[in-house]
């Protein structure tokens, strides 16, 4: 029974562990995007330093004649060969780094640059490094690729350890075919493994800092968004409210004094709404407007814009659109929300509403300090004529 109760406890931490493994894999999952975006731009930039240090570095190379032996000739070659295919490469990064970098989301081509990238720096590390064993026993490219890699990219721990153990694998094959002795290969295998290590190392560190920077911002976005939305929008009914409409006036008046055209504003006011409170109850009237801005919102435009103003009253904007049309349109949406059965738990009830339609005019804000002053005062019009109906103001206020 106890060896029983110790696999079960066994499993159970397995279990555990392995949930926790999938789950730390999912959280930097949900992080790539932004980090292959960041790559992008580092990788943009450090194409402007690579490349001319490339070209200095086969300037160099070239211009120095003092190679005296075979050895040293097939070593200045083999270096300049080196630096040439990867100025060729950094170049071919470069520009492409230079067309996705301010893109404002992360694409395929980000995704597998970054990683193509990171391959073509350690490779050029080992290859570099297995070259220079011809005339010197220093591994300084191979640690100088590992520790810009880890300190520069920014790449989840477990693709990052693939890079790692890879890179080493073919480092330390590559390494015997250009030392002989036996010593100073344990020795550079040793120290190759130390360069990995703190690669990898720097590698852990960045991602975190980054991936806690991320969900940081993340969080503050959603934060501000929601602040936002208490801000501009209505809770009852998730319509922009009046405040969000007095933004989107401004601008209207901008685009309207920029091109000349003519934008409808209308007013929207439920009919003997206390009546629905008084007889079914305020939460059966929320109910009701609720429903309300649902239809109103799907039988405009999208270039249109509903807006609850307050209490049973909604208001709507139609940018680029005539009296006429404007006209026409609330005679419409009246009929249908006449003909409309509202559902209010067990049972149905039917509304009317009054619409009150004119042109927005920035001189009515001006002179009355409201923008809304015709359409209002036609709704007033339509109210005091019997309800139900569309009242139009034409003229301007004065």
């Amino acid at each position: 029974m106890n060896q029983i109760n110790i696999i079960q406890k066994k499993l159970w931490s397995f279990a555990d562990i392995r949930e926790k493994v999938i789950k730390k894999s999912h959280d930097n999952s949900s992080v790539l995007g932004e980090s292959a975006r960041i790559n992008t731009r580092r990788i943009y930039y450090l194409g402007i330093i690579s490349i001319p240090l490339r070209i200095v570095y086969i300037l160099l190379f070239t211009l120095t004649k003092s190679y005296d032996t075979l050895i040293l000739k097939k070593w200045s070659q083999g270096i300049i060969a080196s630096h040439f295919v990867l100025l060729i490469f950094m170049i071919g990064f470069f520009s492409i780094a230079l067309k996705l970098k301010n893109k404002p989301e992360a694409n395929t081509t980000m995704l597998i640059l970054q990683y193509v990238v990171v391959s073509v720096i350690m490779a050029s590390g080992i290859v570099i490094v297995t070259l220079d064993q011809l005339v010197t026993s220093n591994i300084m490219p191979f640690l100088l690729s590992s520790i810009v890699t880890g300190s520069v990219f920014l790449i989840r721990p477990l693709t990052s350890l693939i890079i790692y153990l890879t890179s080493y694998v073919v480092y330390y094959i590559s390494l015997g075919l250009t030392i002989t002795d036996p010593q100073l290969l344990l020795s550079n295998r040793v120290n190759g493994a130390t360069a990995v290590g703190i690669g990898f190392l720097m590698s852990i560190l960045m991602w975190h800092y980054n991936y806690i920077s991320i969900i940081q911002e993340r969080r503050i976005e959603k934060q501000q968004k929601q602040l936002e939305k208490m801000a501009y929008y209505d809770p009852l009914t998730d319509l922009p409210n009046r405040r969000m409409l007095d933004r989107m006036i401004k601008g209207e008046f901008s685009s309207i004094e920029y091109s000349n055209h003519e934008t409808v504003i209308m007013i929207l006011d439920v009919d003997n709404f206390k009546k629905v409170n008084d007889t079914y109850g305020h939460p059966a009237g929320d109910s009701v407007l609720k429903q309300l801005a649902d239809l109103i919102k799907n039988s405009i435009r999208e270039s249109d814009t509903v807006f609850r103003f307050g209490g049973e009253e909604f208001i709507i904007l139609f940018p680029r659109t005539s009296i006429e049309a404007g006209c026409a349109f609330a005679e419409r949406l009246r009929k249908v929300i006449m003909e409309k059965t509202f559902t209010v738990g067990a049972s149905t009830l039917q509304i009317t509403c009054s619409l009150g339609v004119s042109l927005l005019d920035d001189l009515n804000s001006e002179i009355l300090g409201s923008y809304y002053f015709l359409a209002d005062r036609a709704l007033y019009s339509a109210k005091k004529s019997g309800k139900n109906r569309v009242e139009v103001a034409c003229g301007r206020a004065d």
